[in-house]
């Protein structure tokens, strides 16, 4: 049950073998013995690609369940007593890694001395299974259903430019004259730029065309700091340049909408007790250090 499971998971006999640590032939071997004693055909094999039949994916949902109870239930009697200990893998956005992510994960090292942190910064949006990630770090609105999203925080981008450029440019009363301002903005590599502003009752939506598109925030905000026009940042990147008089927010009557920030995993997965340790410590140390 628990291979099948697996091969399932990975999408594959090939990747769930080496998971296992066992020959291809092996796994191979034990679902077809399994369909055998079940009477049904689980799987439908070819060369290119391995996909459940409507019976398999019922028997993969109940035994998914199933496994989850059992690794319940052996949790249950042991994390109370056991001593936070073993690795975890982690995934964060570019943006996040520094300046959130390596003060988040040396708070939880200190207080678990026998914790050890892998962490994967990538802005795709991993597969956490596929990846074998044990939480993920999301920003914005999670559109995979198959994976549970537990809030930990919310941040809000702020428009931003450097004095010198605000002092050359002159007035900018509105958002709809913003566009021929932005010389560089942050978008992941598949998507548009779109920006929404709201002042009160109010809505103003830009399309900016910028000459420089980049998936990593800290090249927006090298770009501002040198005079590259106005763009987005997020308040945790953009707090510090502000303090410092070197980046100043432009229109701070419009504003973005709050975007949630939130640790994701798989919905029919039991979380370890480590896992789980790191998701509250997540959730207190976002309460305490807010990213808007």
């Amino acid at each position: 049950m628990a291979l099948y499971v697996r091969v399932v998971d990975c999408g594959s006999f090939s990747k769930a073998a080496l998971r296992e640590a066992v020959p291809v032939s092996t796994v191979s071997r034990k679902i077809a013995d399994l369909e055998q004693h079940l009477g049904v055909r689980l799987l439908e094999r070819s060369t290119r690609q391995l996909r459940t039949t409507e019976m398999g994916q019922l028997y993969f949902e109940h035994c998914r369940r199933g496994l989850a109870e059992f690794d319940a239930a052996d949790a249950a009697l042991t994390d109370r007593q056991a001593r936070l200990s073993g690795r975890i893998r982690i995934s964060v956005p570019p943006t996040m890694s520094d300046l959130v992510v390596l003060p988040l994960v040396s708070a939880f090292l200190t207080l678990h001395p026998d914790v050890s942190v892998q962490c994967l910064v990538t802005e795709r949006f991993i597969d956490p299974i596929g990846d074998d990630i044990d939480l993920a770090l999301r920003v914005g609105k999670l559109d995979d259903s198959s994976l549970i999203a537990a809030p930990v925080s919310r941040h809000r981008p702020r428009l931003l430019a450097s004095p010198s450029y605000l002092a050359a440019a002159g007035e900018i009363g509105h958002p709809a004259l913003l566009a021929a301002h932005v010389q560089v903005a942050f978008s992941r590599w598949e998507r548009p730029i779109r920006w929404t502003l709201r002042s009160g009752t109010e809505s103003c939506r830009l399309e900016p065309a910028p000459r420089l598109v980049i998936n990593d925030y800290a090249g927006v905000l090298h770009g501002l700091l040198q005079g590259a026009g106005i763009s987005e940042l997020p308040t945790f990147i953009g707090a510090q340049p502000v303090r410092d008089g070197r980046l100043v927010e432009v229109l701070p009557e419009w504003q973005f909408e709050a975007q949630p920030v939130a640790m994701a995993y798989p919905s029919g997965k039991h979380l370890s007790s480590l896992v789980r340790a790191f998701k509250e410590h997540c959730q207190r140390y976002f309460d305490e250090h807010p990213l808007a």
